[in-house]
């Protein structure tokens, strides 16, 4: 493990304790790295660390192709009593997760979970202190996704600024989508549009768009609870970007503690 200068963080409403759910994760592959986000989650006594399929593996579930590949990821998180943070390792190989699959996000959704040892140094909260399952058939006042987005150009080796993104669910995403879809490729057919659209069962539409290094970043919305105070819950994960449509898909909340618990 590596002690690393203080990874700067947005400073923004409704507060840095929602920040604290999201955690850079970087794979290199030759000299490319690729960055995303994930999260923590408890079962029983075990950890997990989890964000997208395609951020760990490299597999792009939307063209069903391998983009990169490796045996190693690498996540950042903040020491205790310190304003350092440091890099730990984990193993990502074909015998820790399996060999690298190739599938539709309309058939599966696009998460993985990977056991993991937590440093006892680490200074790290669970996304389970977000979960309530009252809260997801209700739709948030606005949402809130906290990532680490890849800037322009050259960047330093594991290096990353966290940002935000504020916006709401986007209850018309699909027809939005749809209509993009017949401006955009007007060749394509209504049984090639429906397949995408039956991604609905999994997936929903949050505006605005969220760039690349925000994938595998938990949802987080605001809710009123039954005295009418504000509460932040656990809404869903992000998948990736929109940008025809400026608008981002999402995990459902619901399906991805599916799949968390061992259902899915």
């Amino acid at each position: 493990m590596l002690a690393l200068p203080f990874l700067t963080a947005a400073h923004a409403e409704p507060g840095q304790e929602l920040s604290r759910y999201s955690y850079p994760i970087f794979v290199v592959d030759g000299d490319q790295q690729h960055t995303g986000t994930a999260f923590f989650y408890l079962s029983g006594n075990s950890s997990y660390i989890v964000s997208n399929y395609h951020a760990i593996k490299g597999m792009n579930p939307l063209k069903q192709v391998i983009n990169f590949s490796s045996d190693t990821l690498y996540l950042k998180y903040p020491v205790k009593n310190s304003g350092e943070w440091r890099l730990m390792t984990i193993d990502i190989s074909d015998t820790t997760t399996g060999k690298t699959e190739l599938f539709s996000m309309v058939d599966r959704i696009d998460l993985l979970k990977i056991p993991v040892h937590v440093p006892a140094d680490a200074d790290i909260v669970y996304i389970n202190d977000l979960i309530d399952e009252n809260y997801f058939n209700r739709e948030p006042e606005e949402v809130v996704v906290f990532g680490y987005p890849t800037p322009p150009g050259k960047v330093i080796p594991f290096s990353v600024t966290q940002q935000h993104i504020e916006g709401k669910v986007n209850p018309g995403g699909f027809a939005d989508y749809d209509a993009s879809l017949k401006i955009n490729f007007p060749s394509a057919s209504d049984s090639a549009r429906a397949i995408v659209n039956a991604t609905a069962r999994y997936y929903y539409f949050i505006r605005p768009y969220a760039a690349q290094g925000y994938s595998g970043a938990p949802v987080i919305g605001k809710f009123r609870n039954a005295n009418n105070q504000v509460v932040y819950r656990f809404t869903g994960v992000i998948f990736a970007g929109q940008p025809a449509t400026h608008q981002t898909w999402a995990i459902k909340g619901e399906v991805a503690l599916q799949y968390l618990r061992g259902e899915l």
